[in-house]
C-alpha cells in the first residue's frame, strides 16, 4: 500500500471523526456553556505544520488507524469555559489556574467521550486515553506520511482549535513527531 492509498484511507477516518466531534462540540458549547461560535472553519494538513494556542488538551483515541484529538484554546476562551464549568463552585484565586486546567481536560473527555459512542456505531470498537494537557503554544509538524485537520469555533471571548492528528503511532502523546532509527526498535 503506497503512503498516498494510506493518507486517503486516514483522510476519510479523520472526515469521519471530525464530522461527529464537531456536532459534539458545537452542542455542548451551546447547551452546557452557553456559548455559540461566531465562525466554523475546517483545514486540512499534509505536510503543513499547525500551531497550537496556550492551553491544550489532548487524548487518543483509538479507530482502525488511531488518531490524537486535541483541543486547544486562546487562554481568554479558556477562562471564560472555566468560569462557566465551575459556576457555583467557590475556590480561591490561587486555585484559579489548576480549575483553568481541570476544565480543559474535562471539556475534551466529556465531548470525544460522549463521541465514542456515536463513532461506535460504525461498528468500531473505539478507545480513549486519558487526557495529557499541555500548557503553552507549539507546533505540530505535519509530514508526508501523516494528516492534520483543524476545526476551528470562534467565540466573543476567543478560539478554539480542535485538531485531529494521526496515524497516532507516528506521534507522541504531546503531539511530537516520532523520529524512527534503522535498526533501533
Amino acid at each position: 500500500m503506497s503512503v498516498q492509498t494510506k493518507v486517503s484511507a486516514l483522510d476519510r477516518e479523520i472526515a469521519a471523526v471530525m464530522e461527529v466531534v464537531a456536532e459534539r462540540t458545537i452542542a455542548f458549547f451551546r447547551e452546557e456553556l452557553g456559548l455559540r461560535p461566531t465562525g466554523v472553519d475546517c483545514r486540512l494538513h499534509h505536510e503543513k505544520s499547525l500551531r497550537l494556542r496556550s492551553v491544550t488538551a489532548i487524548v487518543g483515541v483509538g479507530t482502525t488507524a488511531g488518531l490524537y484529538i486535541a483541543y486547544s484554546y486562546d487562554e481568554a476562551l479558556i477562562r471564560s469555559i472555566t468560569k462557566r464549568h465551575t459556576a457555583g463552585i467557590s475556590f480561591s484565586p490561587d486555585e484559579a489556574d489548576l480549575y483553568m486546567r481541570e476544565t480543559a481536560s474535562d471539556v475534551v473527555n466529556i465531548i470525544i467521550g460522549n463521541s465514542t459512542a456515536d463513532l461506535a456505531q460504525r461498528g468500531e470498537l473505539i478507545s480513549l486515553s486519558p487526557p495529557v494537557l499541555m500548557a503553552g503554544a507549539r507546533t505540530i509538524q505535519g509530514r508526508r506520511e501523516s494528516t492534520i485537520a483543524a476545526l476551528t469555533l470562534t467565540f466573543a471571548d476567543g478560539a478554539l482549535d480542535v485538531a485531529f492528528v494521526g496515524p497516532k503511532i507516528l506521534f507522541d502523546d504531546q503531539l511530537s513527531y516520532f523520529t524512527f532509527q534503522e535498526g533501533v526498535s
